[in-house]
């Protein structure tokens, strides 16, 4: 009986544990907007052509370089203002990251206008269709900030609403202007330009509305320009890493290997998308325990200690059950991707690893330490893109392998940083 008590109060809990419940619902709703996302994907080459595919992958790879940097990569400071300064920094920031983006997005208009042929033909892509790349990436800014705000003010609910709104009816716009209305690939451009321009409207609206719009006060938009800049290197190493390898991987194997071995990437990003879900939570609890003026050091040290453990756990569970499930069931459901099985024991662990780098990375972040971030992953890329040169050619669980080494290098360097930038302001 006594066993059982501890058992059901254990259990009790769990249940009870904000994190544990906060962390679950920001996974799920990571889960389904990164789903809907895929299932476009899936939908879509059953309407467009492989040529008109190549064409949204070419605008896809447009989007992503202009969206590193729209804001100059400044909007992530706004979590971080918000447990140091409250209301006030949040108002001082958001103005920055409006003003910023107008003056990236002005300038790129110029320079579309002005060469948008001579870049058309080098990016085999129409002068019109990049307006609306640049659209598409100013928009997604406010996006992505109203989501931030309710995500640290922990409004889970409304973060859900918002979030799976935008995610199925970029969906439902995106089939029925390829499906219905014969739009092709550029239909689907159409449709991001829709939500995300709604959705970031909304987005200035409200922070408008609640009194967050000012001028920028220079001395703090030069210090989150400081704070960002660094960070435009650091994302741009997801397309060091996975971008790359695909063309790698076409020029030493065959188009069939780069869709075996891309939807094994696919499947274990799955356990990455739990790693966001949970440190979107997590992030705001290290926030507020770091900025929490009345707890003494020790005491932080606990409340750091007892969330990393349990975060580490959540990971760790996850991690294993998303492997075993994406190995066993795919040769089931999906018999023409058996081949990709084999590839899923790596590229799982690798993305184990690259959860535990967010255990880590939040004091990087907190303490304004953006360049040593940068440096760590812009490094062990480049390593990566070395090893993966010298290796691919001679088998693809090499790559594999690359993955886990290059992740691992990174954790290992963000962990050995962090503690000791948290030992020191905490001292």
């Amino acid at each position: 009986m006594a066993l059982w008590g501890y058992k059901t109060a254990k259990i009790i809990s769990l249940k009870d544990n904000k994190s544990m419940k906060n962390g679950t619902l920001f996974s799920l709703f990571s889960f389904i907007n990164r789903g809907f996302s895929f299932l476009i994907i899936l939908v879509l080459a059953s309407y467009i052509t492989p040529a008109e595919y190549g064409y949204l992958s070419l605008f896809g790879t447009v989007v992503m370089v202009i969206g590193y940097l729209m804001a100059m990569s400044i909007e992530g400071y706004l979590s971080v203002t918000y447990f140091k300064d409250g209301s006030g920094g949040i108002k001082k920031a958001f103005s920055c990251i409006l003003f910023t983006s107008l003056i990236v997005a002005s300038f790129l208009l110029v320079i579309i206008s002005l060469y948008g042929e001579k870049i058309g033909e080098l990016l085999n892509l129409n002068k019109s269709i990049l307006y609306f790349a640049v659209i598409i990436c100013f928009f997604t800014v406010f996006t992505n900030v109203n989501l931030d705000l309710y995500r640290i003010q922990e409004k889970v609910k409304i973060y859900g609403v918002f979030s799976c709104t935008n995610a199925i009816l970029n969906f439902a716009i995106s089939i029925l202007f390829v499906k219905t209305f014969l739009l092709g690939w550029q239909g689907r451009v159409y449709a991001q330009a829709i939500c995300f321009s709604l959705f970031g409207i909304i987005g200035i609206l409200s922070f408008a509305s609640r009194g967050y719009l000012s001028l920028p006060d220079k001395n703090f938009w030069k210090g989150m320009l400081a704070w960002g800049v660094p960070l435009i290197p650091h994302l741009a190493t997801t397309f060091i890493r996975q971008g790359c390898d695909r063309y790698i991987i076409n020029y030493s194997y065959s188009i069939e290997d780069v869709g075996l071995f891309s939807f094994a990437l696919n499947m274990a990003n799955i356990i990455g998308m739990i790693g966001v879900g949970f440190n979107q939570i997590n992030s705001v609890n290290i926030y507020k325990t770091l900025s929490n003026n009345s707890l003494d050091v020790e005491l932080k040290r606990q409340h750091l200690k007892k969330e990393k453990d349990f975060i580490f756990k959540i990971y760790m569970v996850s991690s294993i059950f998303v492997a075993f499930g994406i190995c066993i069931f795919t040769p089931i459901l999906l018999p023409k991707y058996a081949g990709s099985v084999p590839y899923m024991p790596l590229l799982a662990l690798s993305s184990f690893l690259h959860c535990l780098y967010y255990l880590y990375t939040n004091f990087l972040f907190y303490y304004n330490k953006t360049k040593t971030i940068m440096l760590v992953t812009l490094s062990c890329s480049i390593i990566h893109l070395i090893l993966s040169l010298l290796l691919t050619r001679y088998s693809l669980y090499l790559t594999c392998i690359v993955y886990c080494v290059s992740q691992l290098l990174i954790f290992l360097f963000i962990k050995k940083k962090s503690l000791e930038v948290l030992d020191t302001n905490l001292k």
